[in-house]
């Protein structure tokens, strides 16, 4: 049973940010730095929540909730950097998520937030305690970002809902170019990347799902002529090991796989009020077993079905506490197996743990 609930925080208003925003292109709150993350440092002490409950064995377990800044730079290091005293004369002042989307992760404690609501990516490194905000796309600001993602090079990849753009940035941050979708993207906004470097991109007023090769040439749509059916609003993307692509078909209420040479295989799931169904199906993953994620934000869950498309799992109800849900949005699984969910009404990310040596077979 969840004991642990968050205190409320201030939180600075959605206009405040926004006029941040229009003054302020990359912001650096610093704490103590430090060599690495520890791995008993992801989990915070005070949550214990696991799933399924005992005595089955745990599959899940719940690590940590981040709702802004004050919850990564080290509180014993000092101040925060005084940054907005010119704007708002608040010597403490932050970003808070507000609403936030897709979600990317190295792995090491390098996380990526996009927050369409505020035109900001949000940017945590949790080793160093290190928290920046990407408002610009060279000579633009960022209007809606929705989709993040991070190819083998540490590229960054940020879709913008308002421009219909996709931006490509280095791994130090620095801006580098929009690609030329030569006019078709409409409002992009999942992104997956595959291990060739192919950059795949939803479209959920295109109807369709784009793909850019590793040289950031447009190259076409993902589905061939063997997809007959139709995407009605796909909205968030995933890739596994073996370089298949799982799109999640919003108003379809399924998740539509693809194979490496982008050939349609199944879906899986359709609309219904039962679990291994969907209400509102949004971001998609894919742990190292290859078990499939599927976060629904009607439901305020995510469901876990293996490769025969058999439910195992689903984790977390509509709520406030650690474990819950308020109409979440993106979920993305890094290669240690960590589980970052985008509680978007609950302002606020979670990261969980699969437990892959305890699952049953």
């Amino acid at each position: 049973m969840l004991e642990y609930r968050l205190l409320s925080k201030y939180r600075v208003s959605c206009l405040l940010q926004l006029f941040f925003c229009l003054l302020i292109s990359s912001i650096l709150i610093t704490g103590c730095t430090s060599a690495r993350l520890d791995e008993a440092a992801w989990q915070d002490k005070r949550l214990s929540a696991i799933w399924p409950p005992p005595p089955e064995k745990a599959r899940i377990k719940i690590l940590q909730v981040i709702s802004g800044p004050q919850d990564v730079v080290d509180k014993d290091s000092g101040v925060v950097k005084k940054v907005f005293d010119y704007v708002t004369g608040n010597k403490e002042e932050a970003i808070d998520f507000f609403t936030p989307q897709c979600i990317a992760a190295d792995g090491s404690g390098l996380i990526y937030v996009a927050d369409p609501s505020i035109g900001v990516v949000h940017k945590y490194n949790l080793a160093t305690r290190e928290v920046q905000y990407i408002v610009e796309a060279g000579e633009k600001r960022l209007g809606s970002p929705v989709g993040v993602a991070l190819d083998g090079a540490g590229h960054l990849y940020i879709t913008d809902a308002q421009h219909a753009s996709l931006f490509k940035y280095s791994k130090e941050g620095a801006f580098l170019l929009e690609l030329n979708a030569r006019g078709n993207l409409r409002r992009p906004a999942g992104i997956a990347v595959r291990s060739n470097g192919d950059i795949l991109v939803a479209d959920a007023l295109a109807d369709k799902v784009f793909v850019f090769g590793k040289d950031d040439s447009f190259r076409g749509e993902l589905a061939g002529a063997d997809f007959t059916d139709f995407f009605n609003r796909p909205t968030y993307l995933a890739v596994d090991k073996m370089d298949n692509v799982y799109v999640t078909d919003t108003m379809n209420f399924t998740v539509r796989i693809f194979d490496a040479q982008n050939r349609y295989i199944r879906s899986q799931g359709q609309i219904g009020d039962v679990p291994g169904s969907f209400a509102r199906p949004k971001g998609v993953a894919l742990d190292s077993d290859r078990n499939l994620y599927v976060l629904d934000s009607i439901f305020a869950n995510f469901q876990i079905f293996n490769q025969e498309g058999q439910l195992l799992l689903y984790v977390g109800q509509e709520g406030e506490l650690p474990g819950e849900f308020m109409l979440p949005s993106g979920i993305f699984i890094d290669r240690n197996d960590r589980i970052y969910v985008s509680d978007t009404f609950n302002h606020r990310i979670q990261i969980y743990q699969y437990l892959k040596e305890q699952v049953q077979k």
